[in-house]
């Protein structure tokens, strides 16, 4: 019996201890439960303090996009007029040199007599025949470049000239400006280091045949044609003939910039 009941006993206190260690466990979860409460709610707190940080963040920034958006356009628009402003001062600029000019140029048109000499014909001065060189590089006709002169004179004088270079005299400045053409190229193609093309084009006028001879310069990238001759007289338009004056000219262009 004794022994029965100390078993009864020991068995009750193990129950006891064991009901113990489990309320014990027991304690210690609800603590860490809470703990973990405690934990959730701080960062919940902290999640909804980042989030309005976050949206404060959001709207500064689209303020500060807004504001540098406004700002570059200013910016773009304050170029723009400041473009706009030297462009106009440029061409006010221009315009006033233009307005300066045509006071103080004066076209004289009028012939010139030679020094120490008694009698004889006057001469026209160089910048007629330049004037008239460029008239007929730009494509006018020699019997409309009297009353090209005549009417550059009176926009620039104000009065019309009594004076005015023959259609001769103008279709003899087509020797001078040839000779101007040739001299050039040849300047020109002797500088070159080399001749990347050459073109040449024939045709005839009454039964007579002509040529023309362009050498291509190739000069950054771009090829820049020189035109050494724009009428040659063949005997006839056989290709011997063709390469013939070819060679020809391309060597009197040589002997001209040799000497």
């Amino acid at each position: 019996m004794l022994e029965e009941k100390k078993r009864r006993r020991d068995g009750i206190a193990n129950e006891v201890a064991k009901r113990k260690a489990v309320e014990a466990t027991v304690d210690e979860l609800y603590e860490w439960i809470d703990e973990l409460h405690s934990e959730i709610n701080t960062a919940k707190l902290d999640y909804k303090s980042a989030n309005h940080d976050l949206k404060v963040a959001s709207k500064s920034k689209l303020k500060l996009e807004s504001i540098a958006s406004k700002r570059l356009s200013m910016l773009k628009d304050l170029k723009c007029q400041l473009n706009d402003a030297k462009d106009l001062l440029a061409d006010e600029s221009h315009q006033r040199e233009a307005l300066e000019r045509m006071q103080t140029i004066k076209l004289e048109i009028k012939k010139q007599q030679t020094v120490g000499r008694r009698g004889g014909s006057a001469k026209w001065p160089v910048h007629i025949v330049l004037l008239i060189c460029e008239l007929l590089v730009n494509g006018t006709p020699p019997s409309a470049v009297p009353a090209t002169i005549q009417t550059t004179s009176a926009a620039f004088t104000g009065a019309e000239t009594s004076e005015l270079p023959s259609v001769s005299f103008v279709r003899q400045c087509r020797t001078v400006l040839q000779s101007l053409n040739e001299t050039l190229s040849a300047l020109r193609l002797g500088n070159a280091t080399t001749w990347h093309q050459l073109f040449t084009d024939g045709t005839t006028r009454r039964q007579i045949a002509f040529q023309n001879l362009v050498i291509g310069l190739m000069e950054d990238g771009k090829l820049d044609p020189v035109i050494v001759s724009s009428c040659m007289v063949l005997e006839n338009e056989m290709s011997e003939t063709q390469v013939r004056s070819i060679v020809d000219m391309v060597s009197f262009i040589a002997n001209i910039f040799v000497k």
